[in-house]
């Protein structure tokens, strides 16, 4: 098995959940209530509904939310792979 590069992986992992988050804004922003529904599905019982609120999104927040994963995404993506070097068969 070949070793992992962290910094592509954790550079793939941070494009892929930006992506995913300005896709998931943009759905938020469409369609709130459907949004709602369909992520109160995942959590088994915990009523989401509760959290909705009336304030808006605003550019500056999602610009914020977008950098906040993408970071994340690469710290964690970072990490598995020099996990996955550190476990891999040599």
């Amino acid at each position: 098995m070949n070793k992992l590069n962290p910094w592509q992986v954790g550079g793939a992992m941070a494009l892929t959940l930006a992506i995913i988050n300005v896709i998931c804004a943009i759905l938020v922003s469409l369609f709130p209530d459907l949004i709602v529904s369909f992520v109160n599905a995942w959590t088994h019982g915990i009523d989401l509904t509760v959290l909705q609120t009336s304030k808006s999104m605003t550019l500056g927040s999602v610009i914020l939310g977008v950098i906040n994963v993408a970071v994340t995404g690469f710290l964690v993506g970072s990490l598995y792979a020099a996990c996955y070097n550190l476990f891999r068969p040599k």
